[in-house]
């Protein structure tokens, strides 16, 4: 089943996020909180938060998760699911509810980074996203500059109606789960 993230929910992103590491890079847990309760806090130019964080459960216990920036072009920050979890599906799952979440925002155009050594490559191909170039990785040090020797690939996705996706119509309730698979 995929639902919103709730508050509870943050060691167990906080931690399969550590574990994955390599693959995810770096997002702060106060990053993982503004995106469940819509809220940035500090010195910024706006409080508001436009990430949205999903959560993959099975049989009650989480197995993965999303988080997207809903800005201009949507962007997935990171998209995980535990290793003994993987290949059922449930990557396509959390993506989808993530797109058709931005269906619902208005948001058509969608875009990830990859890194090239990873096999996940191979997901975001299957899922239909198409590869429109490279770029050196960002460092933890600096995340506005291409500091890294890492090549990472860089993936667009374009739905093609408001409010549906190749994954099916869904338009929900407000407060109601956006999408539910099993």
């Amino acid at each position: 089943m995929i639902r919103e993230a709730k508050l509870q929910d943050i060691p167990y992103i906080v931690s399969l996020s550590k574990k994955e590491s390599f693959s995810l890079g770096f997002i702060p847990k106060s990053a993982y909180e503004a995106a469940i309760t819509g809220y940035k806090g500090g010195k910024r130019w706006s409080n508001t938060c436009n990430d949205k964080l999903f959560v993959c459960e099975e049989n009650g216990d989480l197995v993965g998760f999303v988080m997207f920036s809903y800005g201009k072009i949507s962007k997935c920050n990171q998209i995980c699911i535990q290793e003994d979890a993987r290949l059922i599906e449930r990557g396509k799952s959390l993506l989808s509810a993530a797109i058709s979440h931005g269906n619902l925002v208005g948001r058509e155009d969608f875009a990830c980074g990859c890194a090239d050594d990873l096999a996940s490559n191979f997901f975001w191909k299957q899922m239909g996203w198409v590869k429109v170039g490279a770029r050196q990785g960002i460092s933890h040090k600096n995340t506005w500059k291409e500091s890294s020797k890492r090549k990472v690939n860089i993936y667009r996705y374009q739905t093609s109606s408001l409010f549906t996706t190749d994954f099916g119509l869904i338009i929900p309730k407000k407060n109601e789960t956006i999408a539910i698979y099993e």
